[in-house]
């Protein structure tokens, strides 16, 4: 008797992911279309029009200007962003709003391709949950209204993945004449992604590893030397026409290497550090920023997010050994999960602690792990899956929670910003510094070329004004440091009060311009003058430099 209720208790809670399936099966396009709305509406809702006081997105916009007008080539970053802002701004000028809805649909042709990808790998009930959590995701949203050049790199890597998977491993071509065009295309795809982001050479490693394992060396022989012709040639073409000898990768490579790449004199790193760069790493993206992505905000202590970077790595882990055992596909995906948090967890210094450097990797990570628990539970949890039901019920809540949290927070940024306002929603000392480069813009000559720490946030604000950014101290010689300024042609110098963090009344003040001119300052009395000074709590400074 207890036998026979034990069965029945299994088939019903057996048949729940069943009956789900069934039905979602039969909303296909209803999944499809919510995921879709969800994306568009909450995009809007939560479009940021201001760049961010990270400086990066300014940047962009300030390296395609300049591409545009000086032809001077974007480099240390990936190029390929810019240049395409560059297209663009021949149209619309410097027009940052426009560049953010450039943005969110980018942010949609990511969801199109990942939706065609994932579809017919994922059951009708987990591809209702996944593209609702990337739909929902306040974090990946974000970026719809940015202008980091994470959105364009989530377009081209769903493009790249979707394209690989249709040609390589759902439909492989019958016969070698038929690789020619396949390959090209990937090995195009893969020299874009690199010039998004170095990050990107990820991709190659992930397509060069799936096909030793696969044991296609002709394959992964033709990609790469697709690859490298490409790379070649964009290298001779940076040699001829800008002069510019080192490949895109060499600079950033390097100060990757350093201990703290704002303190060079600690030399690079060792086995050591990097050995905790990946457990440090490990720990902040994956027990963190990962969750965090997805609406599940975690505590920011170390230590607690520990077991949830284990669990989640057990998680990747089993997926890999079951999933890639049975599915091409599935085995690819691994493969590029891997490779992708092996090199970043590796390169990146763990004090960037951000979540944009795994927010590209995140859906992928995501459905990679959703579904390896959605199988661990049909097949050897089948009398617990209303547990997997719960859990991924709660996942779509917090994370449609945090979002309409965020809601109101930026409707209002977007009100005031219509009204003219385009300082609301910055703390106090970034709209004294905002001011400042305003005031510059008005004030001084057109021959007049200043420094400050955030020249890329400076640029957008004096309407496309280059100035002169000072981001380190690079000695303590007050006459290489003065050399410096006045080679470069430096007029003036913005000294703001910027802390680094805004949100903390008591914040330390980020002192490197400052430091920089009382160096010079001692040195060489009357050198500086002060011309100008916007706020009196957490001030901005112009000075004359003589």
């Amino acid at each position: 008797m207890a036998k026979k209720k034990d069965n029945n208790t299994k088939s019903v809670q057996q048949s729940l992911l069943v009956r789900l399936d069934a039905y979602f099966a039969r909303k296909e396009k209803v999944s499809f279309y919510v995921g879709l709305a969800c994306t568009i509406v909450f995009s809007l809702l939560l479009f940021e029009p201001k760049v961010s006081i990270g400086g990066d997105d300014s940047i962009y916009i300030n390296r395609a200007y300049n591409f545009l007008h000086e032809a001077t080539f974007p480099t240390f970053q990936g190029p390929l962003y810019s240049i395409v802002l560059s297209v663009f701004m021949y149209f619309t000028g410097i027009n940052v709003v426009f560049f953010k809805f450039l943005s969110i649909a980018f942010i949609l042709g990511h969801y199109w391709f990942t939706y065609k990808l994932f579809t017919q790998y994922l059951s009708p009930f987990l591809l209702f949950v996944f593209l609702t959590l990337l739909g929902c995701s306040a974090s990946l949203l974000s970026y719809g209204s940015a202008t980091y050049s994470e959105a364009f790199y989530l377009l081209i890597q769903s493009g790249f993945l979707y394209y690989f998977h249709k040609h390589f491993i759902k439909n492989v071509p019958p016969g070698e004449k038929s690789l020619y065009l396949p390959f090209v295309l990937t090995g195009l795809l893969l020299f874009l992604l690199f010039l998004t982001r170095n990050v990107g050479l990820v991709a190659l490693i992930s397509i060069l590893v799936y096909f030793v394992i696969q044991k296609k060396w002709k394959y992964a022989l033709s990609v790469l030397f697709v690859f490298g012709t490409l790379f070649g040639l964009y290298a001779i073409v940076k040699s001829w026409f800008w002069e510019i000898p080192d490949a895109q990768i060499t600079g950033q490579g390097s100060t990757l290497m350093l201990k703290n790449s704002f303190k060079p004199e600690l030399g690079n790193e060792t086995a050591l550090g990097y050995f905790l760069r990946l457990i440090g790493n490990s720990v902040y993206y994956l027990g963190l920023h990962l969750f965090n992505i997805f609406g599940v905000s975690t505590n920011n202590e170390f230590i607690i997010n520990i077991p949830v970077a284990l669990i989640v790595y057990f998680i990747y882990f089993r997926g890999l050994f079951v999933l890639g055992k049975k599915s091409a596909f599935w085995l690819f995906v691994g493969i590029y999960i891997f490779v992708s948090i092996g090199v970043t967890f590796l390169v990146l210094q763990t004090y960037w602690n951000q979540e944009r450097l795994i927010i590209t990797i995140a859906p992928v990570i995501m459905a990679f792990i959703l579904h390896t628990l959605y199988t661990q539970f049909v097949l050897k949890l089948q009398r617990f899956t209303w547990i997997f039901v719960v859990f991924t019920s709660l996942l779509i809540m917090m994370n449609l929670f945090k979002t309409l949290k965020t809601v109101p927070v930026q409707t209002e940024v977007i009100s005031k910003y219509m009204d003219g306002d385009d300082l609301f929603g910055y703390p106090e000392d970034w709209k004294n510094y905002l001011t400042m480069v305003k005031w510059t813009s008005q004030n001084l000559d057109k021959d007049a070329f200043v420094a400050c720490r955030k020249p890329g946030m400076a640029f957008i604000y004096s309407k496309g004004r280059n100035f002169y950014g000072i981001w380190k101290i690079p000695s303590n010689d007050p006459e290489i440091l003065y050399g410096k300024l006045k080679s470069a042609g430096v007029t003036h110098v913005i000294m703001a009060s910027l802390r680094t963090n805004p949100d903390l009344e008591e914040s330390t003040l980020i002192k490197t311009v400052r430091t920089y001119l009382d160096i010079i300052n001692k040195a060489y009395p009357g050198k500086l003058k002060l011309v100008h000074q916007t706020g009196e709590k957490w001030p901005a400074y112009l000075y004359e430099l003589h």
